[in-house]
């Protein structure tokens, strides 16, 4: 639980440092609303997709307090990608939390466009009964809102690692919820539809008893059940997991809540200076003199193996994107580069961050598969590309006592992910750092693998000796100063 919190701590040391950016340039980071494929709007009933959203972060352009309008680009942006709405991660029960939630339902009731939210409650304090208080409060509050999600008549709503809230031990964590939690929330007249976030099946290897075991413990207070599996998901064994959590609500009646992920680089900020982790003059503390750990997810081709785990295996209620805007771990939103913005990035190199629109734009063909039920049909040729920009074999001039990063769910190559949407097969041509390969890719959906190069990274698809698509990517770099493992994505689309 620790981690997502330091995500919010050091936002909050950035903006009390007083680190602010010139004013950004007014941008629209929406997705184009012409796409590669036929959409289509014949959504399916109860088949909603979510993204995690961290309020301590806020929008890129300004932080948690910046105005109604920076928030009201973030719904626009998320809808633009097929999103229907926010998990709001609350972690304090302060003014800062209390002025961004209030700020971002502004947003949505004003935009009137359908936006959904609830919240996941996440609280870093061990004041139990300032939580409990802080969750009645919010719930009455906004739960019967226009723009808060119901299912079943009830308003949803969540807690990160619920199961290991007191001395990370779960029976102690389940007798909190059933001896003060729930009688507090009965007494405030509130009855919520609870999906909370465990973590001990995890921790027990995954096995489907742990699973199974959890799922009893919980019984009647939780009515559906989500787990935080963004760090070896797809790879590793994470979407068996997934699988056996969702066999086990579905097998006990409740709810499911699953998981889709891009990347995940956990204390991604120990790899740049000092100061993005300290303000200027206090020192590093030891535990932080060393770089956090980097999961594979493998570009398009481990974005498609989730979704369909999704669709063919898990069939669950909800699908939660994790992160929106979580730039110390994860992040989907499709911004050019933080370090642009006022969102207290701090020292963060320029271009350090990486911009996520090509995957963006490949998950709404997958959210529009899952919504509807039918594949969708793809009406121009596309190329998606997703990878590195460093061998792991590089080490970081500006930083050479640090270790490398740890690799958490390897072997990781230091690979292309190339992901093709075709009307018909075509040929690939891969131009990494001067070596060229060609490769075959059928009609729908391809995924393809290569070994990167340093250098130039070119793509092109040819169809009957004609070039459909041609388009190139950031160099991959044969030196580094600072670590950086966020993958870069772009996509191209033939005609446009």
């Amino acid at each position: 639980m620790q981690f997502k919190q330091l995500s919010c701590l050091l936002a909050g040391i950035a903006a009390s440092a007083g680190i602010a950016g010139a004013p950004a340039p007014e941008k629209d980071f929406r997705l184009p609303e012409e796409t590669f494929f036929r959409q289509n709007t014949d959504f399916r009933d109860n088949r909603r997709v979510f993204a995690w959203y961290m309020v301590c972060i806020g929008p890129y352009n300004g932080g948690w307090d910046a105005p109604v309008e920076e928030y009201k680009k973030q719904i626009r942006m998320a809808q633009s990608m097929g999103i229907d709405g926010f998990g709001l991660d609350v972690m304090r029960p302060n003014r800062q939390y209390k002025e961004a939630i209030a700020k971002i339902f502004q947003a949505a009731r004003e935009l009137d466009s359908g936006f959904k939210l609830f919240f996941k409650f996440d609280y870093g304090s061990r004041d139990y009964e300032e939580q409990v208080a802080d969750m009645v409060a919010l719930l009455k509050q906004y739960g019967q809102d226009k723009c808060y999600e119901q299912y079943q008549g009830k308003p949803l709503a969540g807690y990160y690692g619920v199961d290991l809230v007191i001395e990370e031990n779960p029976s102690k964590s389940v007798k909190w919820w059933r001896d003060k939690v729930a009688p507090a929330l009965k007494a405030a007249n509130l009855d919520i539809f609870f999906v909370p976030t465990t973590f001990v099946q995890a921790r027990k290897g995954g096995r489907q008893e742990a699973v199974d075991a959890s799922v009893a413990e919980w019984g009647d207070l939780a009515q559906g059940m989500s787990i935080w599996q963004i760090q070896t998901s797809p790879f590793g064994g994470g979407l068996q997991l997934l699988e056996r959590q969702a066999q086990a609500q579905h097998k006990a009646g409740k709810a499911w809540m699953t998981t889709v992920s891009f990347h995940y680089w956990w204390g991604s900020n120990r790899s740049v200076p000092t100061s993005w982790l300290w303000m200027p003059g206090r020192p590093l503390k030891p535990e932080f003199a060393k770089n956090g750990t980097y999961y594979e997810h493998g570009g398009g081709k481990g974005l498609e193996l989730q979704w369909r785990s999704v669709m063919e295996v898990q069939k669950p209620e909800w699908v939660m994107l994790l992160t929106w805007n979580d730039y110390n771990e994860s992040y989907i939103e499709p911004v050019d580069d933080y370090k642009n913005y006022p969102n207290g990035t701090s020292d963060a190199p320029r271009g350090w961050y990486k911009p996520m629109a090509g995957l963006g734009e490949l998950n709404r063909y997958f959210i529009q598969h899952y919504k509807t039920g039918v594949q969708p049909e793809i009406t121009a040729d596309s190329l998606f590309w997703c990878y590195r920009t460093g061998s792991q074999k590089l080490a970081a001039s500006a930083d050479p006592d640090r270790p490398p990063v740890k690799i958490g769910n390897g072997p990781v190559g230091d690979d292309l992910y190339l992901t093709t949407a075709l009307t018909a097969p075509a040929e690939l041509r891969v131009n990494s750092g001067g070596r060229e390969t060609r490769h075959s890719v059928p009609a729908g959906i391809g995924q393809t693998v290569v070994p990167f190069q340093p250098g130039r990274q070119q793509f092109s698809l040819w169809r009957d000796g004609k070039q459909l698509v041609e388009a190139e990517g950031e160099p991959v770099a044969d030196a580094i100063e600072f670590y950086c493992y966020w993958p870069t994505t772009g996509y191209a689309t033939a005609g446009r």
